[in-house]
């Protein structure tokens, strides 16, 4: 998406504009159900956040989102039911821990007030690494500002993540919401992350992949190219060069392009590669060196009648079989559940689902076998909150889920584990010490998720047309 959306932004600004990217598809569709590839949710959609923004700005038409779908949250002993706004959540999680009702109260009122923190620093463009001397002075004079929130806030989660269920609950959200992984790191940005439920979620009924499709004829429309051929050749000097592989190509006649400026995502599958190669980016190849995935998701996608499912059973759900033990292999389970009557989802009387856990190793590492046991683990958890679920099961196809976590893993950014950042919005930079080669993708700004990534790909075409 933040190729995409860097794309789009630079056809839109009458930019001459080509987008290279592979063959994965934004759905999957069989036996008449529809999944989105990338299974988890999409914020920033909500009245003046920066999606919204982006979509309104470029008058790409948008269906009626439903908002405020509540999050629930289940264990073994306690459900949890958020609805996106705050003094309803707040009172839902006193009726559950309500022993802990100062500590909720406390947390929130700081979590409030550091949310609003972080978020006037994405306005001032403090997420950014500084570009500038004004920049560099400007994140000098609010550091001592900036670590006197983030000890506040800090303080606050540690004595809410003393109690194991409550904690979890936490946790959930922020494994929900974003690219941070909350056992490594525990910065300010999560007070953004966890500000977004109070907010609201929003769910596109036909599928995000809807949204993918009209930001691509955006594009299009707009002048723009895309290219679905793997790279053969990329050289990065005063003017880019790329050789594409196409299916027709003979012999050594492989296309040539060049280019003023290039955008690429760390989503690339050579971009390690990359920066082993340009000893102009040395200095960034030690600190990517530094960000390691600890967590990858895994999605298992399933039809089923629809009287299986509880009447109260919310669009997004996340399961937590048990709270004692870590978040992967199983033991974290999202649900994403197509509206009752929706038929471009999913069969009339049918409903679809999409499971996404979280694995230590890359699905595209992993014995298929060993795969096929975790899809089978995924569904016995799932017993306690759905018992009827498998006998109702419609559709499955375990092999071509397994594919499609092994084949398009990059579309869905794993989790990343790194020592506590300062701010933990920004990683990598989207300017580099090449002046005409940016960075966009979710390791950028994966303290916020995807909004991170919507913000990684309007910077680096920001950057690269030299727009303040």
């Amino acid at each position: 998406m933040g190729s995409l959306v860097a794309a789009v932004t630079l056809a839109s600004h009458g930019r001459k504009t080509l987008l290279l990217t592979d063959d994965a598809p934004p759905c999957y569709s069989e036996s008449g159900y529809t999944f989105d590839i990338d299974p988890l949710p999409w914020t920033g959609f909500n009245r003046g956040n920066i999606f919204k923004q982006f979509l309104s700005h470029l008058a790409i038409p948008q269906e009626d989102p439903v908002e405020n779908p509540p999050l629930q949250i289940i264990l073994r002993r306690h459900r949890i039911e958020l609805f996106g706004k705050a003094e309803p959540d707040l009172r839902e999680m006193n009726r559950e821990f309500p022993d802990e009702a100062s500590k909720i109260l406390s947390l929130y009122t700081s979590l409030t007030k550091s949310a609003s923190f972080a978020s006037s620093m994405i306005d001032k463009d403090l997420h950014l690494r500084p570009e500038t001397p004004k920049d560099h002075i400007k994140l000098i004079l609010n550091t001592p500002f900036i670590a006197l929130k983030k000890r506040a806030f800090t303080a606050k989660l540690k004595a809410i993540r003393q109690d194991s269920s409550l904690g979890k609950i936490l946790e959930t959200q922020i494994h929900l919401l974003s690219h941070l992984d909350p056992r490594t790191t525990n910065p300010i940005s999560f007070a953004r992350t966890l500000s977004v439920t109070l907010q609201g979620l929003s769910y596109y009924r036909e599928g995000k992949h809807l949204l993918i499709t009209k930001l691509r004829k955006k594009f299009e429309a707009d002048g723009g190219v895309i290219e679905e051929h793997p790279i053969s050749i990329l050289e990065m000097k005063r003017v880019v060069k790329i050789n594409v592989e196409t299916d027709d190509t003979q012999g050594d006649a492989i296309p040539t392009v060049y280019g003023r400026n290039i955008i690429i995502s760390t989503y690339y599958e050579k971009f390690a590669a990359l920066l082993e190669e340009n000893r102009e980016l040395v200095s960034l190849r030690k600190r990517y060196s530094k960000i390691r995935p600890s967590l990858y998701p895994f999605t298992l996608h399933m039809g089923v009648d629809g009287r299986c499912i509880p009447e109260k059973m919310g669009i997004y759900v996340v399961v937590v079989p048990d709270e004692t033990k870590p978040v992967e292999d199983g033991n974290f389970l999202f649900l994403e559940t197509s509206e009752t009557g929706n038929t471009l989802r999913a069969p009339d009387g049918k409903r679809a689902i999409s499971v996404t856990t979280f694995l230590k190793n890359s699905p595209s590492e992993s014995n298929s076998e060993d795969l096929k046991e975790v899809a089978n683990d995924m569904l016995k958890n799932l017993r306690f909150f759905l018992p009827f679920l498998e006998e109702n099961i419609d559709f499955i196809n375990q092999e071509e889920s397994i594919n499609i976590s092994k084949k398009y893993r990059r579309i869905v950014g794993p989790v990343y584990g790194v020592k506590s950042p300062f701010i933990g919005m920004s990683l990598l930079p989207n300017q580099t010490p090449m002046k005409n080669v940016f960075f966009t993708g979710d390791t950028l700004i994966p303290g916020l998720g995807f909004e991170g990534e919507i913000m990684s790909g309007i910077n680096a075409a920001r950057l690269a047309t030299g727009r303040e």
